[in-house]
């Protein structure tokens, strides 16, 4: 039986009448003249449950648990009793050992108050750490209430491919795919008189990349299967090592038909709202866990995020008030720095929706609104996330989408299927794309993107 469903039990003393089979990791061990104490966790929950073993009552058991100590996986049968000790009020008292794995404590790596980047160089064995399982599980939360979210909403979930030949976002930074590169240095082909790489006898024939972004071939999907989204793996190769950049990350995209930029950003809204919700109700054990030492201050920043204020405004306003109201130099045309965002954020005491910004810092496929803007945004949110979502309307229209990409250099070679959805029953649409891991961030209260992910990959590393 998993230890949550013993602890949030609706009758918990129905469960005394029967022996109990439980089993997990020990968080923490003591063995004193008479009686041995054990933390059991199985991820199911932050507090795990007290095992006892009282030598007076099975010197056998007790005498085995010498070979047993913090780290070691155990199964057992025991009895539910009422717990004497403060913070708890029932314990698990052992009846039988059914099984335990070793765990040398000289060599276990997991010690008390260690430190987060310390963690971070052992990925494998932090979800042991109470710290980790906290976060794990309000990362499933997330994910999975994502799913709840925009089914409820009539949105198909359809993951386009990872791999592709094309860049999408342009300049975002792509990793290449291929076989060739196992070769030896003078035995990869290049193209004759260059030094090019000749990728016509590789895997595809072509050169391809991991995608930056799902969005192209989400839109195809969404031109002839109504609204979708993905939550695809993306993969950018900036040299970054911020607290929020990642080489790889679970990214949510979704595309909508017949829509504005307006719906764009109210669904985004929508949903934002729906799972900080979700994660305070499902979670809240989680969250005070958490609030205790790692994350102080959570659950005062829950009470904000339940309360929090959308704003919606244009570039142009948001250049003026960084303008009036910050000593930040910030000119008309340039892209939103991580210091204006959040100062923007925080003049504002909200989040802030960012749109109609200038076409000519924005990518090829948004749609154009008036001779200098187009139809996006950028969502920015507060406690240093920075921008959580940047979405778009598509230029739906043959001729200008062809202009964009003419003005700004995109080559249409690899990208003739795209231009062909404008082509063939061309709709009005748009979408936008979200950092789950930010996200997870934002509800977590962690403060580095790499301890939110599992397993991180980031710039200089990936070690599993």
């Amino acid at each position: 039986m998993l230890i949550k469903y013993i602890l949030y039990h609706e009758d918990p003393d129905s469960l005394k009448s029967g022996k109990l089979v439980i089993s997990g990791w020990i968080r923490q061990y003591r063995k004193q003249t008479d009686l041995c104490f054990m933390n059991l966790n199985d991820g199911s929950c932050p507090q795990g449950i007290q095992v006892i073993c009282d030598k007076e009552n099975d010197e056998t058991i007790f005498n085995e648990l010498d070979s047993i100590n913090v780290g070691c996986y155990i199964k057992l049968t025991g009895n539910l009793v009422d717990s004497p000790a403060k913070g708890q009020k029932y314990e698990i008292q052992i009846c039988n050992i059914i099984e335990y794995n070793d765990c040398p404590i000289q060599e276990y790596p997991i010690e008390k108050n260690i430190k987060l980047p310390t963690l971070r160089k052992m990925a494998h064995l932090r979800c042991r750490t109470k710290t980790f399982g906290c976060v794990y599980r309000i990362r499933n939360t997330v994910l999975y209430e994502t799913h709840n979210f925009w089914q409820k909403n009539d949105f198909l979930h359809l993951d386009p491919n990872i791999i592709t030949t094309n860049e999408c976002e342009g300049g975002a930074g792509v990793f290449t795919v291929s076989e060739i590169m196992d070769k030896d240095i003078k035995d990869i082909p290049t193209i004759e008189k260059t030094s090019k790489i000749d990728y016509s006898n590789d895997h595809f024939r072509k050169q391809t990349y991991l995608t930056v972004s799902s969005q192209l071939q989400l839109e195809g999907l969404a031109c002839g299967m109504g609204n979708c989204y993905t939550t695809n793996k993306s993969f950018r190769s900036e040299h970054s090592l911020t607290y929020k950049h990642m080489s790889e990350f679970t990214h949510l995209e979704i595309e909508m038909v017949d829509c504005s930029n307006m719906d764009l950003m109210k669904m985004g809204q929508k949903y934002i709202e729906y799972i900080i919700t979700q994660v305070y109700n499902k979670n809240y054990d989680d969250i005070v866990e958490l609030n205790k030492f790692v994350c102080k201050g959570l659950l005062d920043k829950f009470n904000k995020l339940k309360n929090l204020k959308f704003y919606y405004k244009t570039y142009d306003e948001c250049v003026n008030d960084i303008q009036k109201h910050s000593k930040i130099k910030c000119l008309y045309g340039e892209d939103l720095s991580s210091e204006m965002e959040e100062f923007l954020t925080k003049y504002n005491n909200g989040a802030v929706f960012v749109y109609d910004w200038p076409l000519s810092i924005k990518s090829f496929y948004m749609k154009q609104k008036e001779k200098d803007l187009c139809e996006n945004f950028d969502l920015l949110m507060p406690f240093n996330i920075g921008e959580l979502i940047g979405g778009s309307m598509r230029e739906h229209n043959l001729e200008k989408l062809i202009e964009n990409m003419t003005n700004k250099n995109v080559s249409k070679d690899g990208l003739e299927w795209y231009i062909d959805l404008r082509r063939f029953g061309s709709i009005p649409h748009g979408g936008f794309g979200l950092g789950l891991d930010r996200l997870i961030m934002l509800v977590s209260g962690m403060t580095n993107i790499k301890d939110v992910v599992p397993y991180p990959v980031y710039y200089q590393s990936c070690d599993c």
